[in-house]
């Protein structure tokens, strides 16, 4: 890992004990919102080619196979990395780490507005779908750091909602791109870029990376729950201290939970990912207008924001069940 990504020391100056609430209260803002609006920019990157496919397919002589490949070929990337994007995550200056995946995909998103070769798109969208992989992780680990069990599932699901924020920014973006630029595939791309890129800057800028590296006591001592591991032992040890590749194998590859949550999000994102990546190409074909279609998939995206957070702060009101709350939320759709 780059240096410049590397977690920072703790703090060797602590903030005075009168102020570590008023401190922590402003850090926590920060973290939300940089979280939150970081990642709605990510997912203006994420969507771009997505929801312009049919002016592509136009303008670049595509098919639809050509144009599922591709999308295919992300989504494929982007779960593989996100596999060690996770473990190399736990191991950074999170808010970096955050803010360059960013700038990453913004570089990329850039070059694809100046290619129409099918195969340097396709590498293009791999190499974007890693660097895309940089957001989750990153934007989780800071939010379970800086906010206690018993918050949580509401933080998650504020931040949770910027995917969804994020859809809805990204048809606004192309729609005045588009309007702007007399329909420039080129000036739709650079414009989003542009954009996502302005607000990693602004983010960098507001975020924080551990309470400790900012003169605070850690989430636990602050409001003094105990922590325990996986055998319900008390541990201080934080994630952090452990290498990769015991995160990788026995955090994530051999833990059971995490593949019951695997498996559940897949089937969740099969019925989503198919509405929304096919929603562009297919309503035209039924009679409706190509600007229409787009904005269908920033309003099928928001509408979601409002179940997101409720049944996040639902989850928190059930001290912590979660699975429970996830379970009846997959049964009902």
């Amino acid at each position: 890992m780059f240096n410049f990504l590397k977690s920072s020391p703790n703090a060797t100056k602590l903030v005075p004990k009168d102020k570590i609430k008023s401190t922590y209260v402003k850090k926590q803002t920060g973290v939300i919102i940089a979280t939150c609006i970081s990642y709605l920019a990510y997912y203006i990157i994420r969507l771009i080619f997505t929801t312009e496919q049919k002016p592509i397919m136009k303008a670049y002589h595509f098919n639809i196979g050509q144009i599922g490949l591709i999308l295919s070929t992300f989504g494929i990337g982007y779960g593989i990395s996100k596999l060690f994007m996770g473990g190399l995550a736990d191991k950074s200056n999170t808010k970096r780490f955050l803010a360059f995946g960013l700038y990453l995909s913004c570089i990329l998103n850039a070059l694809l507005g100046f290619t129409k070769n099918f195969y340097v798109i396709v590498a293009l969208m791999l190499l974007i779908a890693v660097t895309q992989a940089m957001g989750a992780p990153a934007c989780q680990r800071e939010i379970n750091i800086w906010f206690s069990k018993k918050y949580r599932g509401t933080m998650f699901s504020i931040w949770s909602s910027a995917h969804n924020a994020g859809a809805f920014c990204c048809v606004a973006c192309i729609q005045i791109a588009t309007f702007l630029f007399s329909g420039s595939l080129r000036a739709v791309f650079l414009t989003a870029s542009v954009v996502s890129a302005i607000i990693a800057t602004v983010m960098l800028l507001i975020n924080s990376e551990r309470p400790e590296t900012e003169g605070l006591p850690n989430v636990a001592d602050y409001v003094g729950y105990i922590e325990v591991d996986e055998n319900g032992n008390k541990t201080d040890k934080d994630v952090s201290n452990k290498s990769f590749k015991e995160i990788f194998f026995h955090d994530i590859l051999c833990n059971k939970v995490v593949w019951a949550v695997t498996l559940t999000s897949m089937s969740i994102y099969l019925v989503r990912y198919g509405i929304m990546s096919w929603i562009p190409s297919y309503l035209p074909t039924k009679g409706f207008s190509v600007s229409w279609a787009k904005w269908l998939v920033g309003i099928f995206e928001l509408s979601a924001v409002p179940g997101v957070i409720i049944f996040g702060s639902v989850s928190d009101m059930l001290k912590g069940r979660r699975s429970l709350v996830c379970l009846a939320c997959v049964v009902a759709m």
